[in-house]
């Protein structure tokens, strides 16, 4: 029976082994809420955790997206043009009761609903008891799984039953899809498309066919139903592309016929021999926090279940749980989700870069249409790989998602040792698009300098050396060179043809050395405090202690200009470029930043508390780095921003795990060896966590002012253990102080 966890009152019950999670009733206002955190998803498909008799917008594709012309007043070059908007497919959901073959009427009754994700299995339970006026009551068991080998396939099964002597049966239906989100005064949700969502073309109970008429893409949804084991089955199979109707058909059907005569029970079987291979590295514990624990667990899952596995996709802002930010690909992606997951799936997170190399050819429309003449710049939002942010300012002045997809193959190959990546795909995307700085850059008083861009603060736009792109820059230029030095000693034929195919010669990669070396890191000598960037510090602060409750997020009721012109941070910047570009900085120069920075920074983006959490925790701030952590930790189980309905927030969930591994237990990726420097937070006993390190599996166990590091499995390995070095051959275990 599962129980509250620390006397939790946000309607989200934990086992009390921390392995599912529970939501009572089915409140219409907070329906959305618990749709989005009971999703089951596999990077290729997504369906929301909605009651069957009432669902509606659940389904969405990786691959099934819009495309619709961006409408400007006053449109100037090089704006973009269009968007990718991802949009609900084919409702698969749909379930109609009949009691005596009359269909039932769900909205005149009242009912008792229990949904259970269950963590380990990778599937939704739900048991619903649905009571009449004369007494009765029927129950409608279900249980829901999403393979998580990536295929496009939903898999049901449902038991019914009624007091008393009368006929119940079960009619899963599919319904054409509905309407993608209409325009919303806030950006964070959807944009208005001129088509509205698909046009159908043909449409049962069991087979839809529809196409999106901006984007040419098709969908065909095929339902097959069976029997298993007194459980009716119900097998969905999709398929999404720009093939013919018929092929489409042919291919869903194929699916869905397939999983019908596999049947249930060996894929539920084949789920959970999947995650337990993936939990093995993954599990964690907090002792004394049970609900923070089972807390990370589930984000863990959101992060692990969304991401793309098929090398075309890649995770969404919102995963595949709900529209927001219209399913598009942020660098979020980059800088928080893919250092998770290249220690706990890295073969997710290798398919996710390749991804990116296959957009590497729009990198380079983009940089021409900002008039570039060399280098690739990758979208600031996307799905298909071409610009859509209509809001230039905030959006693709944003140079430094550059950096962030340049940091995430670094962390990659150093967490993997992944060279082969490197030879097929990294060098040339670090090369090409490390370019870009060179190209957006100038030379002053014998500094190298980039304006007029935007850091990750998007509350302040088109600004001079902001600290953050330029440290990013600064170690996306020495990670290509060194990439490219490894990539010629490990295959000088490859990087023979390589090195030709780009044009680059000796004379370059020197240049890339001299721009890294004379990047400019603004610094303000009279406050001793370094500068976000070279004007930020001389504005006014704005009172954010002072601000009215009902003024945030600030970028739903102040004007962007306003904003421009104070000190004033939508999320972490350079506390950020502390945390991911920190290493040669000082621990007291960090504590000024964090002491500055925090006052003023509203954290109206889930993307801050996580960073903000990192950093406190180094400096020595125990209590903030607590808070922080709890915040992004629960932003979706407590809802704390209020849109969780959209869709979970996947970067904030991948915080969580840094803010516990990066934060107090002290990892950095910052060079091909594991290292810690841990701490324990005085309100916890200990905590303990895994991960996956070039092959080896590590646990890491806190307990007092103990620690232990254990090479489960897999070859020797040296963890670094703050200065001092740890050999451990595989099944060994070392035991030492904290500190």
């Amino acid at each position: 029976m599962a129980r509250v966890l620390n006397g939790a009152d946000d309607g989200v019950l934990f086992a009390e082994d921390g392995w599912s999670l529970d939501v009572i009733g089915d409140d219409p206002a907070r329906e959305g809420w618990a749709a989005t955190i009971l999703a089951l998803s596999n990077g290729a498909l997504g369906v929301r955790g909605a009651i069957e008799e009432r669902a509606e917008a659940t389904t969405f594709l990786a691959h099934a997206y819009e495309q619709a012309p961006i409408h400007y007043h006053e449109k100037l070059k090089g704006f973009a043009a269009t968007s990718d908007s991802r949009v609900p497919v084919a409702e698969a959901l749909g379930l109609e009761v009949r009691l005596d073959g009359e269909a039932i009427d769900f909205s005149a009754l009242r009912s008792a609903t229990r949904r259970t994700l269950d963590l380990r299995a990778g599937m939704l339970r739900r048991e619903t008891r649905w009571s009449f006026p004369d007494g009765r009551l029927l129950r409608i068991r279900s249980e829901r799984i999403v393979p998580l080998d990536g295929s496009t396939l939903l898999l049901r099964r449902f038991q019914a039953e009624i007091d008393g002597e009368a006929d119940v049966t079960l009619h899963p239906r599919l319904a054409p899809a509905p309407s993608g989100a209409a325009q919303s005064d806030d950006p964070r949700i959807g944009v208005n498309l001129a088509s509205r969502g698909f046009e159908t073309e043909q449409a049962t109970d069991e087979q839809i066919v529809e196409r999106l008429p901006g984007s040419g893409i098709g969908v065909a949804a095929v339902q097959r139903i069976g029997e298993e084991d007194g459980w009716l089955l119900v097998a969905t199979g999709f398929a999404a592309g720009r093939d013919a109707s018929e092929t489409l058909v042919a291919d869903a059907g194929a699916l869905a016929g397939t999983a019908l005569a596999d049947g249930f029970v060996a894929a539920a079987a084949t789920q959970a021999a999947l995650l337990d291979r993936f939990w093995a590295a993954a599990d964690l514990s907090i002792a004394g926090e049970p609900r923070l624990a089972a807390t990370l667990r589930a984000n863990l899952f959101h992060l692990f279940a969304s991401a793309g596995r098929d090398g075309r996709s890649s995770a969404a802002a919102k995963g595949l749980t709900g529209e927001g930010y219209e399913g598009h690909y942020f660098w979020d992606t980059e800088a928080f989700m893919l250092p998770v997951l290249s220690v706990l799936a890295p073969e997710i997170a290798r398919a996710m870069l390749v991804y990116r190399a296959g957009t590497l050819d729009a990198a380079f429309a983009n940089a021409r249409a900002l008039d570039h003449k060399q280098g690739a710049l990758y979208a600031w939002r996307t799905i298909e790989g071409r610009e859509c942010s209509a809001h230039y300012p905030s959006g693709s002045a944003q140079y430094h998602i550059n950096a962030a997809i340049a940091f995430a193959i670094g962390a990659y190959v150093d967490a993997t040792g992944d060279d082969a990546f490197l030879v097929e795909h990294g060098v040339r995307m670090l090369v090409e698009t490390a370019r870009i700085w060179l190209a957006l850059g100038d030379w002053a008083d014998g500094k190298f300098h980039l304006r007029g861009v935007t850091g990750p603060d998007e509350y302040t736009a088109l600004i001079d050396d902001n600290w953050y792109t330029n440290r990013m820059a600064q170690k996306h230029l020495r990670l290509a060179i060194s990439a490219a030095d490894r990539v010629s000693a490990l295959d000088p034929e490859a990087w023979g043809w390589l090195a030709a195919e780009m044009q680059l010669g000796a004379e370059e990669l020197a240049e890339f050395t001299r721009v890294a070396d004379a990047m400019h890191l603004p610094f303000d000598a009279e406050r001793n405090l370094d500068a976000q960037d070279a004007s930020f510090l001389d504005k006014p602060r704005w009172d954010v202690a002072g601000t009215p409750a009902s003024d945030f997020p600030l970028l739903l009721n102040y004007h962007p200009m306003t904003l421009y012109r104070h000190q004033v941070s939508k999320q972490a910047d350079i506390v950020l470029a502390m945390v991911l570009g920190g290493e040669e900085v000082s621990a007291e120069r960090k504590r000024r930043v964090f002491d500055h920075y925090e006052p003023i920074t509203t954290h109206d983006s889930t993307l801050s508390a996580s960073t903000f959490a990192i950093l406190a925790s180094e400096v020595g701030h125990e209590a903030q780095a607590l808070d922080f952590f709890a915040e992004t930790s629960l932003v979706d189980i407590d809802d704390r921003h209020g849109n969780t309905g959209h869709g979970v927030h996947m970067a904030a969930l991948a915080g969580s795990w840094l803010a516990l591994v990066w934060g107090f237990a002290g990892f950095r990726p910052y060079g091909p060896q594991l290292r810690f420097r841990p701490t324990r937070p005085a309100a916890w006993p200990g905590y303990s966590f895994g991960l996956n390190w070039r092959g080896t599996l590590v646990r890491v166990e806190v307990a007092g002012e103990q620690i232990t590091y254990s090479a489960v499995s897999g070859p020797a390995i040296v963890i670094g253990h703050h200065d001092a070095e740890i050999a451990l051959a595989p099944g060994e275990s070392w035991t030492g102080l904290l500190a």
